[in-house]
Order: structure tokens, then C-alpha cells, then sequence
């Protein structure tokens, strides 16, 4: 069986949904009709978390996990600082026996390797025992400490099994880390060899996400949409961690909208080392203060309906939805958000 891993698209919530209910049925037999519809209820997850799927060649989903974004734990009892935790780990029953679990949790690994994460962890029922001796092959480690009776449904409380896989040594504590004053931030040309690296990243990173989108439709019109004339961009901001390793970035395109003076958010990328630490408010922050500088009333920006953690930010950070604006307005998978940065409109 082959079978391709990556994050579920806004079209899939409802099978994903129904793998992950499926699933847990066929591991515990009855549940709650309301604990049910909370597995079946992927467009709430992927609000807190990410969800990958495994796909095989048919184009079907047969199996999904749910993976913490970085720094930014789905159960605190269990995810501490510098950890990954995953929850939700299902495999069609029709589909077990043929690697998909095994391949899953192994992305949960790549993942937190990538991201820098000293440690893999999650919980599990003690029903759960082939799901068990699979995280014990794979080198996961009982974590004792972090086992603790949970209702998982009125009138069924269940102590739930700790599981971990060491990535890396853990780190010594640092004082004062994760502080958003804390993020060097530099404005740099467009083409400043540390932000053409950076946009390589993210191109990688959420390319393969649309791919599908643009199969079909006039190529010229995407192009004209999502290229970026480097003359239009006023500024371009690096963030860089404690050591000087550039790790965000962030641009601002003069781009005119309903008669006002907007300024554009482009290409906003933090490496997933730096997720869930500040440095995503810190540029923020800094856009919203350039932007404010330069006279502009409003920021504006346009993201994916498959960037849910994107969309999460923007909102936490008081930005707002707007209807599509041009060059958007073909490509219905788009989300576009504003945010005032001026208090009164800029005369002359």
C-alpha cells in the first residue's frame, strides 16, 4: 500500500472526521454521541493544531493524526515547553496492519526534529495496546509522571497512558527566553540573500499545499496574482533568534484598495523553530509600526483557506475579515483580513 502524508485540505474535514470517529469506535466500541461529533469535528481542530493525512493512491484518506504547532501545546497536562505532542492518531480499520500508524507517527518525528523539539509525547488509553506496542517499537518511553485519570466523557474517567521519544538531549533552561522584546529585527533589501532563503522556505513549506488549486484555470492569472513586483515593496523585515540565525520574515507591498491608503503584508514566514515563541507578534508589531510611519490607515493581507494557524494569528491579532480584494478576487480559497494601525486618516 502507498500513500502519501500531508496536511488535510478544507474539502477533506468531513472524511478526516469520519476516519478519526471510525476509528476510535472500532478501538472502544460505544461512545457518547457527543464525544463522537467532537472526532468528527476537524474544522474546530485545526483551529489549535494541525492535522495531517494519510492519503493513498485513490486519493482516499486512511488515516489522520492531530500535531501541535510549535510552542504551542493541544493538552498542557501532557506537551511541556520545547516538546511536540500529537493526539487523535487514527488509521482506517480497513486500512490497518499496513504501516500507516507507523508511518504517521514517524512524521510526527520528522516534524518535531525539524522544528527543533527535544521530545515527542502523547497520551493513549489503556485499551489501546497494538497502538502501544507500536510507539514501544519506534522508541517511544513510558512517561509516568504525566499519567493522571481524565474524564474523557461524562461518566467515564480513564487513566491515561504517557508515552515519549527523545529527539534530542533536553536543553538547559535559559532565563528570560521566549519574551517578544526579546527578537532582533532588521529591515533589509528585498533581495538580501537571507530573505530570499527565508521566502525559499516558505515556498516549500506552503506551495504543496495549493498545488491542486491551481491545476485547472489560466496560469497567467495566478502569476499575475501571486508574483511580487520588488518595486512595490516598501519594506522587508528579518527576525532573527538569540544566536543570529534569521528565522522570520515580512514585507509590506504599496498596494491601493477602496480609496484609502493600504499597505499590503507579504510573504509572512516564521521558520517552525520560532513558532509559538513571539517572534510571529514581534514582526507584527513591527510591520503595523512602519505602516504607521509611512501614513497608511490599514494594513491588509491575504492568506489560505488551508493556513488555518495563519488565520488564527491574524485574528488574535486584531485583524479582521474583509471580502476579496484584487488580485484575489478569482481564487475563492483565499481569506482576506484588514487591521486600522492609524487613528485618524492621513491629510495630504
Amino acid at each position: 500500500m502507498t500513500f502519501t502524508i500531508r496536511l488535510v485540505r478544507t474539502e477533506e474535514y468531513d472524511r478526516a472526521g469520519e476516519v478519526t470517529a471510525e476509528a476510535y469506535l472500532a478501538s472502544y466500541g460505544a461512545l457518547s454521541d457527543g464525544y463522537v461529533a467532537s472526532l468528527r469535528n476537524v474544522s474546530d481542530r485545526v483551529r489549535h493544531g494541525d492535522v495531517w493525512v494519510a492519503v493513498d493512491d485513490t486519493g482516499d484518506i486512511v488515516g489522520t493524526v492531530w500535531v501541535s504547532r510549535p510552542n504551542r501545546a493541544l493538552n498542557p497536562d501532557i506537551g511541556r515547553p520545547g516538546e511536540t505532542d500529537f493526539r487523535q492518531l487514527a488509521v482506517a480499520p480497513a486500512a490497518r496492519g499496513r504501516g500507516v500508524g507507523a508511518a504517521l507517527t514517524r512524521h510526527v518525528i520528522a516534524l518535531a526534529r525539524e522544528r527543533g523539539s527535544h521530545r515527542v509525547v502523547m497520551n493513549s488509553g489503556p485499551e489501546m495496546t497494538g497502538a502501544h506496542a507500536l510507539y514501544e517499537k519506534l522508541g517511544f518511553h513510558r512517561l509516568p509522571d504525566r499519567e493522571q485519570p481524565r474524564e474523557l466523557e461524562p461518566g467515564r474517567t480513564v487513566t491515561l497512558l504517557a508515552f515519549g521519544y527523545d529527539v534530542a538531549p533536553e536543553p538547559d533552561p535559559a532565563p528570560g527566553n521566549e519574551t517578544v522584546d526579546g527578537w532582533k529585527i532588521a529591515d533589509v533589501s528585498w533581495d538580501d540573500a537571507r530573505a530570499v532563503a527565508l521566502r525559499e522556505l516558505m515556498d516549500a513549506e506552503i506551495g504543496p499545499r495549493y498545488a491542486d488549486r491551481f491545476l485547472e484555470g489560466d496560469p497567467s492569472i495566478a502569476e499575475r496574482a501571486f508574483s511580487i513586483d520588488a518595486a512595490s515593496i516598501v519594506t522587508t523585515l528579518i527576525a532573527f533568534d538569540d544566536d543570529g540565525t534569521p528565522v522570520g520574515h515580512a514585507a509590506l507591498r504599496d498596494l491601493a484598495h477602496d480609496g484609502v491608503r493600504d499597505l499590503e503584508v507579504k510573504r509572512f514566514f516564521v521558520h517552525p523553530r520560532a513558532r509559538g515563541r513571539g517572534a510571529s507578534r514581534a514582526l507584527l508589531g513591527a510591520l503595523e509600526r512602519v505602516a504607521r510611519e509611512r501614513g497608511a490607515r490599514r494594513l491588509i493581507l491575504q492568506t489560505g483557506d488551508r493556513q488555518q494557524d495563519a488565520v488564527a494569528l491574524y485574528e488574535k491579532a486584531g485583524y479582521t475579515p474583509i471580502p476579496l480584494y484584487e488580485p484575489y478576487t478569482p481564487f475563492a480559497f483565499s481569506h482576506c483580513f484588514a487591521k486600522e494601525v492609524s487613528a485618524s486618516p492621513t491629510i495630504g
